[in-house]
């Protein structure tokens, strides 16, 4: 039997949670789907098991006591390697989503949360940070997008909603956006942020392709007619804290 190739082996995870119960469930849970999983129960011991050996997902709850989720970013940022970060946390405020993203963060996820989205949000980040691999299939980018993985409201021109979706990828002009109804290509849509809070940034996007996908389709949006209030929170939301 030949050596196990880096895509064929399984993915090392580290859940870094304070609540036992949400520590246990999460690790269970992605322990199933065949990944090796480490817990650590705060912001200290998680950067002591990041610098013994490199996981390849962190899973982080931001509020701990101590050293909290905020400062793991923080110290990981500085790495020249750091490992990818899904945010699991009660916070869904905007001004959390927006810092946990400008501290490096690649998915967003607010609890309580639905099992099968945590996973498939794990799933899509360890696919296109360790593999190298991106479902590009039918994408005519203008500039590289950002992995940036959380949900999202679509909303009509008139402002009803549509349906919830899934941004992917963001850039200062353009998203993708993986959604279960149908859009045609050339129709605009709006993208509210699934969070609380007074600051729920807004991008209007027209649909410039569309591809198939398991559970609906993938599109291709270029932003257009944004306010000079949703250009400028864009603009922050994807500039890194300094």
């Amino acid at each position: 039997m030949g050596i196990p190739t880096d895509a064929e082996r399984p993915r090392r995870v580290l859940v870094v949670e304070d609540e036992e119960e949400v520590q246990v469930l999460v690790a269970r849970l992605l322990s199933s789907v065949g990944h090796e999983v480490d817990t650590a129960s705060g912001g200290d011991e998680a950067l002591q098991k990041v610098a013994g050996q490199r996981p390849d997902l962190i899973v982080l709850d931001l509020m701990m006591p101590g050293v909290d989720g905020w400062e793991v970013l923080r110290q990981l940022r500085a790495q020249a390697n750091p490992p990818p970060v899904v945010i699991l946390t009660g916070r869904g405020d905007y001004a959390s989503f927006a810092r946990g993203v400008q501290e490096g963060a690649v998915a967003y996820v607010v609890k309580p949360f639905r099992f099968h989205e945590l996973m498939a949000t794990c799933q899509r980040v360890l696919l296109a940070t360790t593999s190298g691999q991106r479902e590009a299939a039918g994408e005519r980018r203008r500039e590289p997008r950002r992995l940036l993985i959380t949900a999202v409201a679509v909303l009509g021109r008139d402002g009803q909603p549509i349906a919830t979706g899934e941004l992917t990828e963001l850039s200062p002009h353009g998203a993708r956006l993986d959604l279960a109804v149908a859009l045609a290509v050339g129709e605009s849509v709006r993208l509210a942020f699934h969070v609380r809070g007074d600051a729920r940034l807004q991008l209007v996007g027209e649909v410039r392709w569309r591809t198939e996908a398991a559970r609906g389709f993938v599109y291709g949006l270029d932003f257009h007619e944004l306010a000079a209030e949703d250009h400028r929170q864009l603009m922050a939301l994807l500039a890194p804290s300094r």
